[in-house]
């Protein structure tokens, strides 16, 4: 696989920040810390930094763990910190940086191969888009069942300040719903437009929310020879609120994330049933030591009356023992695991993580399932890349005596 990145010189620049007037500036100049200085920025917007590192503001310097800085930094996405330390200025103490932008902004080829499926496109991917950490990105893609095109843009919400996002999607495909042994189950042939906007919230540091509304459309297309297809197409609107809290941490060689989510949507049926949908979402990551940390994912999904047509993969499960033709109205699903560090590159760092898994299952033909397996991935998170890992793994479905493996290349988006 081979990447070309494209980057946006411009000017190097050095910002003190303070808070507070000179009588507080003067008595905390001791031990507080007053203000930040910043150099190596080039296409970011300096505010940017300053949202990321304002919280450190008014800190006492002796307890500031430094690595809370860099965590802060590398949580953006798009900044690696060369240097962080605190330093005396006439103000008090102070938090200097020196940064290196990631590569952001590149044309990706997608090449994905696993266990019964492939796909091989392209994507012109912003991950700085204006500078200001916004994500952008076009693609297309060729799939193993079909076809696919897909546009968005997206902005990060401040305290203060909401952000945005919108997506457009369209594919053409030919839908096979399979068993735990991707034995096929249903086939027919559909066409698939989504269509969604989203306003975000940041309510404190850690917490935050969503408002989401939605339009997709399901149509149905003739086939010689399908299998339990669905009566008709469908059309539904989506709206509902998302509930959100998130914090980062760094040990010195892994960013890691402790992060959970809650949304419930309402979907209005245009030509079809109405149905509810409630999914939740955990991820709990912790480091042992420097480089091992524990790995915990959660993924709940409970849609009571959801048509045939818009059945979910097991993805919203968040475990990889099911078969990715797999399908299903419920899913409650649990991943324990540890990941260690194997080395570090000047350019990133290599990781293997191994995991237990096991998930519950409710779909429109299997009904009731529980499953349970293993699974194993060796990650590559690139330094200077905006892309949070690239990564082979393999899975296996002990309950179902299935084996599947996977290459990925994850986008923050």
């Amino acid at each position: 696989m081979m990447f070309l990145m494209l980057s946006f010189p411009g000017l190097s620049f050095a910002q003190n920040a303070t808070v507070g007037n000179e009588a507080e500036a003067s008595a905390g100049a001791a031990g507080q810390i007053t203000g930040v200085s910043v150099s190596g920025l080039k296409r970011t917007r300096p505010q940017i930094v300053d949202q990321a590192l304002q919280k450190f503001i008014g800190r006492d310097a002796a307890d500031l763990d430094l690595n809370e800085v860099k965590a802060a930094l590398l949580d953006t996405g798009i900044l690696e910190p060369l240097l962080v330390e605190i330093v005396d200025s006439d103000a008090g103490k102070i938090i200097r940086v020196e940064l290196r932008e990631k590569w952001s902004i590149f044309p990706v080829p997608i090449v994905f191969f696993g266990s019964g499926s492939m796909s091989i496109g392209g994507a012109f991917f912003d991950a700085n888009a204006l500078g200001l950490n916004h994500k952008a990105a076009i693609a297309g893609m060729y799939r193993s069942e079909g076809w696919m095109i897909m546009g968005m843009y997206n902005t990060t919400a401040r305290k203060g300040r909401p952000g945005w996002s919108g997506s457009v999607f369209y594919s053409r495909d030919e839908r096979r719903d399979g068993n735990q042994k991707d034995e096929t189950l249903r086939q027919f042939n559909v066409d698939s437009f989504n269509g969604s906007a989203a306003v975000h919230f940041r309510f404190t540091e850690i917490l935050g929310g969503s408002l989401r509304l939605g339009y997709a459309n399901r149509m149905l297309r003739d086939r010689d020879d399908p299998i339990l297809p669905p009566g008709s197409g469908a059309q539904l609107l989506r709206m509902g609120p998302e509930f959100s809290a998130r914090r980062s941490s760094w040990d010195g060689i892994l960013l890691s994330e402790e992060s959970a989510s809650l949304a419930y949507n309402y979907m209005q049926g245009l030509n079809s049933p109405s149905f509810n949908s409630l999914h939740f979402r955990l991820i709990y990551q912790k480091s042992i030591l420097p480089g091992f940390r524990t790995d915990i994912r959660s993924g709940l999904l409970y849609e009571p009356e959801v048509p045939v047509l818009f059945e979910s993969s097991p993805g919203e499960s968040l475990v990889n023992i099911l078969s990715k033709s797999f399908s299903a109205q419920h899913y409650a699903g649990l991943s324990l695991g540890l990941e260690r560090y194997l080395y570090q590159f000047s350019f990133g760092t290599l990781s293997l993580l191994a995991s237990v898994q096991m998930v519950y299952s409710q779909g429109s033909i299997l009904k009731n399932q529980f499953d349970y397996g293993i699974a194993s991935s060796v990650s590559f998170y690139m330094n200077k890349l905006a892309i949070p890992a690239v990564g082979v793994g393999v899975a296996y479905n002990i309950d179902k005596d299935y084996f599947q493996f996977s290459f990925s290349m994850g986008m923050s988006l």
